[in-house]
């Protein structure tokens, strides 16, 4: 077939003709008639005068220029029609962009701990993680994401949609305590791994887990090696983010009376490590605000959406739009004769 150049405002990749000499006589067809439609030039108009009935020829003017080219044009795309043009379009383009991610966001107590800064004010480490989980959402667009909350226990609080904002208000929820004040890794991840498994979009579908926690595994059955290991059988990758500073952090108070007190705050960095290699992620240690916003930034990159080239397509028929530009045309042409461009002796 006759390949030729991208559709782009028809939302196809490229476009082929099925019949393309059909085109050729059509075009020249074309031709022949906006040539002679120049050589005759306008109708001759019949004038009564006192020596009887005189006629006189019409110049070409603007309005008799307009309306042979709309008439050209709608013969071409009539030729086009009869061509049978076909275009490559979208198998699915609101299906995404094929990357599915859940967010394990920790709302353990430690998440309390005021050693963050936001827009140049103390705030808490997990008002920052919210602020810089919702970046992240809002960067990819077109990939289905989740969310997942934990403390003692781990709940899905929003699952897989590419719905963006529903999973911008489900993170704006989350507040700390909601699930208790322990740390449960390992539940976090098999819960995880469970949502990415059951709401699967298809076999090549990237799998990804991005685990947010500032504390280590002290809560639940489920040990994160264990999980870990199930989630690289689901052929899920999992990107630990462990947040905070070590050692005596300040703690926010609910009452404003409430002197502030000071807490121990102990990073598993070993384990989060082990889970990330065993699922051929990453590790990343965010000890300021600003390392936090890079290690979003890192993984965004590194789990880089699918370009449109990976997109599948499908022969669909472009005649119907070839058709209705035609019959347009004659409208507009029709409109033009008898309107605005109508002429008058």
């Amino acid at each position: 077939m006759w390949q030729s150049f991208a559709l782009s405002a028809l939302s196809a990749r490229a476009f082929a003709l099925e019949a393309p000499l059909w085109l050729w006589l059509g075009l020249a067809c074309a031709a022949a008639l906006a040539l002679f439609g120049l050589l005759a030039g306008p109708r001759r108009l019949s004038v009564a005068n006192v020596g009887g009935v005189s006629a006189r020829r019409l110049s070409p003017d603007a309005s008799w220029l307009v309306s042979l080219a709309l008439r050209v044009a709608a013969f071409a795309l009539v030729a086009l029609t009869l061509a049978r043009p076909v275009g490559l379009v979208a198998e699915n383009p609101a299906a995404g962009s094929g990357v599915d991610i859940a967010i394990a966001l920790d709302a353990s107590g430690s998440m309390m701990a005021l050693d963050a800064e936001l827009d140049g004010r103390q705030v808490t480490r997990i008002e920052l993680a919210k602020r810089v989980v919702a970046d992240f959402v809002r960067a990819r667009g077109g990939d289905r994401i989740g969310l997942v909350v934990f403390g003692e226990h781990a709940f899905t609080q929003c699952p897989l949609t590419v719905d963006h904002r529903l999973v911008l208000e489900a993170i704006d929820r989350v507040e700390v305590g909601v699930a208790g004040d322990a740390t449960a890794l390992g539940e976090a991840i098999g819960l995880a791994t469970r949502r990415l498994s059951a709401q699967a979009a298809g076999p090549d579908t990237r799998r990804v887990l991005v685990l947010v926690t500032d504390g280590r595994h002290n809560s639940g059955k489920l040990a994160p090696k264990t999980a870990a290991s199930l989630a690289h059988l689901a052929n899920i990758r999992i990107h630990a983010v462990g947040i905070g500073t070590e050692g005596l952090v300040p703690f926010a108070q609910p009452g404003a009376e409430t002197p502030m007190h000071f807490e121990r705050v102990d990073l598993d960095q070993e384990t989060l490590q082990v889970v990330a290699d065993a699922t051929d992620g990453k590790f990343f240690h965010a000890r300021k605000p600003e390392d936090l916003r890079e290690v979003a930034e890192a993984i965004d990159r590194m789990e880089a959406r699918p370009s449109a080239l990976d997109q599948h397509y499908r022969h669909a028929s472009l005649a119907p739009f070839t058709l209705a530009l035609a019959l347009l045309c004659l409208v507009g042409e029709a409109a033009l004769a008898h309107g605005a461009l109508r002429r008058l002796p």
